[in-house]
């Protein structure tokens, strides 16, 4: 029976070599595209990390505006009630009679 097996093995070990050599390049080149694959993933990863880190920034830019935009609008709310206020109080003025209306002029018009 050993015969027989070394037989074959003499006959066949071409094929035998040759078909686990096929089997080793299969898992070395599995590996290889895995790799290149994650790869592929870090860089895409950390350019999107990149962009995030951006995207961040600028979001504290537009709330630091937004705040300032929101101060300036409470103080022009402000500003706008006083001068409302000011603008319904009815001035005082006193009664002139005719008499004392045309004293004013006429001191006002004389030449000195």
């Amino acid at each position: 029976m050993i015969n027989k097996i070394t037989k074959t093995l003499k006959k066949y070990w071409k094929y035998l070599l040759g078909f686990i050599v096929i089997l080793l390049s299969i898992f070395t080149l599995n590996k290889i595209r895995k790799r290149k694959t994650i790869k592929k993933i870090d860089n895409k990863i950390k350019e999107n990390e990149k962009s995030v880190e951006k995207l961040e920034g600028k979001i504290e830019e537009v709330n630091r505006q937004k705040t300032t935009a929101k101060k300036k609008v409470v103080a022009k709310k402000k500003q706008i009630k006083k001068t409302t206020q000011q603008k319904t109080k009815k001035h005082v003025t006193k009664k002139r009679t005719t008499s004392a209306a045309k004293k004013n002029i006429l001191s006002k018009t004389k030449k000195k």
